[in-house]
Parts: C-alpha cells; structure tokens; sequence
C-alpha cells in the first residue's frame, strides 16, 4: 500500500483505466465502476478506497461457465469526481511518486508478463490509443525502451528486452518480482552461452574430424598407388603421423612433431592435392623440397 495519499489515488486511477472503468451515476452523485478479472486486484480497489476516505465499495463476484468476474462499485465524493473523468493526456501526474504508482496501477489493471524462461515479453493492453501513448510518454520519460502495436483492435504497449521489463518491475516497485526474474534470467542466459560454446566447440570437432578422415583416405591412396614412397621424407614422416593419430587437430599434430602449424598445414594440403590430382603424379612432381 502507497504511504502517501497522492499515490494510492494514482494507483486507483491506474487500475480504473487500465480496466477500462468507467464513471456512472450513483444516487445523487456519482460513481466509479470497475470490471474486474482477478480477485487479488479487486481487493486492491478496496483496500485503496477505504484508506483514501473511508470509502466502502459496493463488492460483487459473479462465475460464469468460464471465469469469474468481480464487479466494484466505488462512491466518489465529489472533489474525486474530475481525476476519474480525465483524459489520458491530462492523467498523468507530475511527480515522480505518482507516475509510477500509476504505473503499477495500469500495470494491475492490464498487464502481464512472460515466463522469463520461455522469452521476454510484457504487455499492457490499454483502454485507447490517447493511453497508449501516454503511457509511452511515462516509459520514455523513465528510460524504457517500449513499443506500441495494434491487435484485434486493441492497442498494446510492449517490450521484449530484459533490461527494459526489469527496469519497470523496479520502477513499479515489484522487488521480489526483479528477483524472481534476474534468477530466471540468469540461468537463461547461462544456459545461453553454454549451448552456444558447446555448439562452437562440436562443430570446430566435426571440421578436425572430416578433415582428418580426409586426409588419412588421400593418404591411403598414396600408399596404394606407390606415390607415398617416391615423396620426400618430410612427407613420408607426415603422412604416418597423420595416419597414427587422425584424432589430433592442427595444434597439436604440430606440437607432436614439433613443427609450426603451417608447415604441418602445408604439407597435409600437398598430400592431399596429390592424392585428388587430376592424374597421378610422376616422380618428379611428387617429389618436393625437403623445405616442405
């Protein structure tokens, strides 16, 4: 419940047209009207009532086949009458404290939020696009990144950023709400970067692997052909250690012959360009430099 008088009327207020309330006439006076799906909410309008002014709402639930539906019908006294028949453009307060217990109090009304785990997405549905765009206006002015889209003739604020959603949980003072959503948040993100590490790493072993079988095949067919023999020794040492150890990246075939990962980079390349050339080669072209 808000300390100050000033923002448990906006918070009312935020539930009243994030409901779509509307103001009916009651008695001699008049009264707001509230529509509501959720029981913890409908508790909320009266909790707020009765520590504003002692005003008792007029408390109805009604189950139908579907849901249950709670209906508030709240007396105003008569210097409450003018905040409740505003339009959005002129309904947001100029204190910090009240925006953002407007804000929570829109939020009550209207708004919900993903599972964190399964992706990030807040919405409101507001009452009309003037709402829309002012509760634009109080994400931008609170530097939240939000969106506006049109659905089913509905206008719905929107935003997909975890930054953005926590930021607004902050402002809206939801704190075990932040808490619960980092939580989720992180596991989600660690559970992010492990898969893209071990995606990385088995596609990097693939490569090692089909490369590997490549070249034992280029050799093998070398060692067929009687090409293998007539090649210099570097190339001949080459092609046993790669046939012994067809397991073994670049790296570490080259600390294991204790060569640069070039020149073992080089050399595989030669046997397997003898081995796939378009004809065999004579012993002239096959034999290469001890350099190599």
């Amino acid at each position: 419940m808000p300390a100050r008088t000033c923002c448990q009327l906006s918070e009312l207020l935020g539930i009243f047209y994030g409901t779509r309330g509307r103001v009916i006439a009651h008695g001699d006076g008049q009264a707001a009207y509230f529509s509501l799906l959720r029981n913890i909410v409908a508790r909320k309008v009266v909790r707020l009532a009765r520590t504003l002014g002692g005003i008792e709402a007029k408390y109805q639930a009604v189950r139908s086949a579907k849901r249950m539906a709670f209906f508030i019908e709240l007396p105003l006294p008569t210097g409450m009458v003018p905040p409740f028949a505003q339009t959005a453009a002129r309904s947001l307060p100029d204190k910090p404290c009240d925006r953002k217990a407007l804000l929570r109090g829109v939020f009550l009304g209207c708004g919900s939020i993903n599972a964190p785990s399964a992706r990030y997405h807040m919405e409101l549905v507001m009452p009309t696009l003037g709402w829309g765009t002012a509760l634009l206006r109080l994400f931008h002015d609170a530097g939240i990144r939000a969106g506006m889209m049109e659905r089913a003739g509905q206008h719905v604020v929107y935003l997909k950023e975890g930054d953005a959603i926590v930021r607004c949980l902050s402002t809206m003072g939801a704190s075990r709400a932040v808490m619960e959503f980092e939580n989720v948040r992180v596991v989600r993100d660690v559970a992010g970067q492990v898969n893209r590490r071990l995606n990385f790493e088995t596609a990097n072993i693939d490569k090692t692997i089909g490369s590997a079988l490549r070249q034992v095949a280029a050799i093998e067919k070398l060692e067929r052909t009687g090409v293998l023999q007539k090649m210099s020794p570097a190339l001949q040492d080459m092609a046993r250690a790669r046939k012994a150890n067809p397991e073994l990246n670049l790296s570490e075939l080259a600390a294991r012959m204790q060569l640069s990962k070039s020149a073992i980079n080089h050399r595989l390349r030669r046997l397997v360009e003898l081995a796939e050339g378009p004809q065999a080669p004579d012993l002239h072209s096959a034999r290469v430099g001890k350099a190599s």
